[in-house]
C-alpha cells in the first residue's frame, strides 16, 4: 500500500513556481510503508493530508504525533529532507534539483549521495543486451527510475554488461580482460587495470559493493571466477579499489569442472555465488576466502532457466519448471535448496510466449520473468501479471538487475586511487 503524503508534500511546494504539481505528487507516491518502517521520525506522521481518501488508507494518531512535534520547529521543509529525500530513486531525486538552491545543494551533496545509496536499494530495472549489440535497459518504473544514457555510450568502447551492484555496473570491453567500473546516473566510470590471469569473454564476473551508512570509506571489489580448458580447478582473483590492483587469492577450488560455470554470479551479504553445470551452486566468501558448495536443484528443462535471488533477506534459487504443459516455479531455500514454495502461473505462460526464465526477485514478492521476447512481473500476493517489456533476443538476452542509485564513481566516500573520468 502506498504512503500518501503528497498532499502535504504540494501545499510545500505551492511556494514554488513554475514546478509541475503532478509530477511531484506522483514522484512522492512512490514511497511506500515497508520504504518508511524503521527510518521515519514519528513527527513524519504528523503531516498533514488533505485527501479523504488518503487519510482513510493512512491513519494519523494526531495525539501521538503532537507529542514529538513543534509545529513552530519542525518545519516540513526539514522533516523531508531528513525523512523522505533518501528513499527516493535517482531519476526523481534530480528532477528536485529544481525545486530550490537549498534542494539542488542538499541533494547534490556526497552526504546525501552516500544515504541514498545506502536507503535506497529498490531493484528499478534490468539491462538487457543481445549478443554484441549495446546495451538497454528496461525500468520497471518510467516515471521514477532511469539514467541519461541507457547504452552506457559515454563509455570509450563498446561493452558488455556483466554485473552490477547497489548502483554499480562492471562492463567489460571488446578486449576480453578489459573492465570498466562505471555509475549510468553520474556517468562517471574506471577502467581498470589488466588482470594477472587471462579472463576470457566466460569467467564468472561479480561486482561486490556494499554501503553502510556509518561507513564512509566504502570500496567494492570484482570477484572472478577464472578457469582454464586444459585444469579442471577455479582459481578466484579479486580486484580492490582499496588497492586499485588485482590479486590472485591463495584458495583454489580443485572439486568443481571449472569449464561449466556460469558465466554470471549473484553477491549477496559478503558471499559471490555461481551456478554450475555440475549440479552444485559455488559459494566463495570475501571475508575468509573460503569457498563451498549448495546443492543445485535439478533442472530437467536445461540449464540456464532458472535464477539465483534474495526473497525476504535469504538466498532462494527461482526454478521454472513445466508439467502436463503447465509452468510453475519452484522456490527453493535453506542450506540444503529444499523446496520452500510452489508459484502457480495463472496461465500455460512457457507454451504461450515461449522458453520461460527466472530473472529474479525485486521487493521481496514480485516475481520478474523472462517469457521469450516478453518480460513480465508477477505479483505472488494477488497473482496479477504485468507486461514490463518486449523486445528482440528472447533466450539470447543477457539481463542484469540494476538500482536506481546516486553512487559516484569519483565519489570521495568510495575510495578508489585509480584514473577516474
Amino acid at each position: 500500500m502506498l504512503f500518501n503524503v503528497n498532499h502535504a508534500i504540494l501545499r510545500f511546494m505551492a511556494d514554488f513556481e513554475g514546478n509541475n504539481r503532478e509530477t511531484l505528487e506522483d514522484d512522492f507516491c512512490l514511497l511506500e510503508d515497508s520504504d518508511l518502517e524503521g527510518d521515519v521520525d514519528e513527527r513524519f506522521y504528523e503531516l498533514p493530508i488533505l485527501s479523504p481518501k488518503a487519510k482513510a488508507k493512512t491513519p494519523v494518531d494526531y495525539n501521538k504525533a503532537l507529542k514529538y512535534v513543534d509545529r513552530k520547529e519542525a518545519g516540513l521543509e526539514d522533516v523531508l529532507r531528513d525523512h523522505a529525500l533518501h528513499l527516493l530513486p535517482a531519476k526523481t531525486l534530480f528532477r528536485f534539483k529544481t525545486v530550490s538552491r537549498r534542494w539542488d545543494q542538499w541533494i547534490s551533496s556526497p552526504l546525501f549521495a552516500h544515504r541514498q545509496t545506502t536507503y535506497f536499494k529498490n531493484v528499478s530495472g534490468l539491462f538487457c543486451q543481445v549478443a554484441d549489440h549495446s546495451p538497454s535497459f528496461i525500468s520497471f518504473n518510467q516515471d521514477a527510475y532511469g539514467m541519461p544514457d541507457p547504452s552506457l555510450s559515454f563509455l570509450p568502447e563498446p561493452v558488455k554488461v556483466r554485473s552490477s551492484c547497489n548502483g554499480l555496473v562492471c562492463c567489460q570491453g571488446i578486449e576480453e580482460d578489459t573492465y570498466y567500473i562505471c555509475s549510468p546516473v553520474t556517468k562517471e566510470w574506471k577502467k581498470l587495470p589488466r588482470p594477472n590471469l587471462y579472463h576470457g569473454a566466460k569467467a564468472g564476473v561479480v561486482l561486490a559493493f556494499e554501503p553502510y551508512l556509518l561507513n564512509f570509506n566504502e570500496s567494492y571489489e570484482l570477484v572472478c571466477a577464472v578457469t582454464f580448458s586444459d585444469y579442471p580447478v577455479v582459481y578466484f582473483e579479486i580486484y580492490s579499489s582499496r588497492s586499485s590492483s588485482w590479486r590472485v587469492s591463495d584458495t583454489i577450488c580443485y572439486e568443481l569442472d571449472g569449464s561449466g560455470l556460469h558465466d554470471g554470479g549473484y553477491y549477496m551479504k559478503g558471499v559471490v555465488h555461481w551456478e554450475s553445470s555440475s549440479g552444485v551452486i559455488l559459494a566463495f566468501g570475501l571475508r575468509d576466502e573460503q569457498y563451498g558448495f549448495l546443492p543445485l536443484p535439478a533442472n530437467d528443462e536445461g540449464y540456464g532457466n532458472g535464477a539465483l535471488a534474495m526473497k525476504h533477506g535469504e538466498l532462494c534459487y527461482i526454478q521454472p519448471r513445466y508439467q502436463d504443459n503447465v509452468c510453475t516455479i519452484n522456490i527453493h531455500g535453506n542450506m540444503d535448496m529444499s523446496l520452500k514454495s510452489v508459484i502457480n502461473l495463472p496461465y500455460d505462460a512457457g507454451s504461450t510466449f515461449g522458453v520461460c526464465r527466472a530473472l529474479g526477485f525485486i521487493n521481496g514478492d514480485i516475481l520478474i520473468l523472462g517469457l521469450g521476447t516478453r518480460v513480465i512481473s508477477y505479483r505472488v500476493k494477488e497473482q496479477k501479471v504485468e507486461l514490463i517489456s518486449q523486445h528482440e533476443g528472447g533466450a539470447c538476452t543477457r539481463y542484469i538487475p540494476y538500482v536506481n542509485s546516486l553512487v559516484s564513481v569519483r565519489h570521495p566516500l568510495i575510495r578508489d586511487r585509480g584514473l577516474i573520468v
